[in-house]
């Protein structure tokens, strides 16, 4: 039984963190050699291999409010396409909206169409909103940062570093409380973006846009544990809050040295320590785990 338990545990471990970080990192390169725009692709596809292993039901076209992450993806990378081709703010600005809300629709409607469709949305614009916030304070930070060194440097990398580090807190938080597959996929969204980091680095190259795919599939993520997952509102809040600590970060102290690129990366890491301490306080089950 003991040894059934614990290969259970190491298989647990190997869909969640390591296939995920290796699919990325090989994705990563090869996408980054063949051309520069498509090396975001690097933590999609580890998060896609991840999504596989962990959801064994999946399915495309999906048949289930999980599944419509692969469509997730897509839109991502649609969105990258389309904004980088249109450059006026206004019709940019409204093509987010309409395909943000509907990333959001589709991975929220399957539960919240029962609510009607005014709920579902609501759920979807709402969603889509604090997205276009998050780009926006995303999109102010790299105007501020922007420079002329080519030097090897954290900075390009510390609006992806930050949702990793947001990801990899909410999983306990998600697992314990409502969703263990949620939480498995907030684990190998992580390791996923670990992988796209280590050789975004290594190759020193950065890609405009490259954060939508990542803060739709964790913005998903959060709102569907909330919604699937019966985690409360509040600590959902919680979480979404601290997404936005880095951006700020970087907009208050505008060009960022490796010194204060590390400084921003551990106050990210303290206060999602801290959010995921209190969500874990207040959604810890009152019966044994075992």
């Amino acid at each position: 039984m003991y040894e059934e338990a614990s290969n259970s545990t190491i298989l647990m471990l190997l869909n969640t963190a390591v296939y995920p970080f290796i699919a990325a990192l090989i994705v990563s390169f090869i996408a980054g050699k063949l051309t520069r725009a498509s090396s975001y692709l690097g933590y999609l596809g580890g998060f896609i291999v991840g999504l596989g292993l962990i959801h064994s039901g999946l399915s495309f076209p999906p048949k289930q409010a999980i599944d419509n992450y692969t469509v997730s993806a897509l839109i991502g990378i649609i969105s990258i396409l389309l904004l980088t081709l249109v450059k006026q703010s206004l019709p940019k600005n409204a093509l987010k909206i309409v395909l943000f809300g509907f990333s959001f629709y589709f991975l929220l409607n399957p539960v919240l169409r029962h609510s009607g469709a005014i709920i579902s949305l609501s759920w979807a614009i709402v969603s889509a909103l604090i997205v276009m916030l998050y780009l926006f304070l995303s999109e102010q930070s790299l105007i501020q940062k922007m420079d002329s060194n080519k030097q090897r440097s954290l900075s390009p990398h510390l609006l992806i570093i930050g949702l990793m580090v947001v990801a990899g807190s909410a999983a306990p938080v998600i697992s314990i409380g409502g969703s263990l597959l949620i939480g498995q996929l907030l684990g190998a969204f992580g390791a996923a973006t670990f992988g796209y980091l280590i050789i975004g680095y290594i190759t020193n190259k950065t890609v405009n846009y490259a954060t939508i795919p990542a803060i739709l599939i964790l913005g998903g993520l959060i709102t569907q544990s909330h919604v699937l997952a019966d985690i409360p509102l509040k600590v959902m809040l919680m979480i979404t809050a601290s997404i936005f600590l880095t951006p700020i970060a970087i907009l208050l102290k505008g060009k960022t040295s490796n010194k204060q690129s590390i400084v921003i990366i551990l106050s990210q890491i303290v206060v999602s320590a801290l959010v995921s301490g209190l969500s874990l306080w207040l959604v810890w089950p009152e019966s044994s785990l075992y």
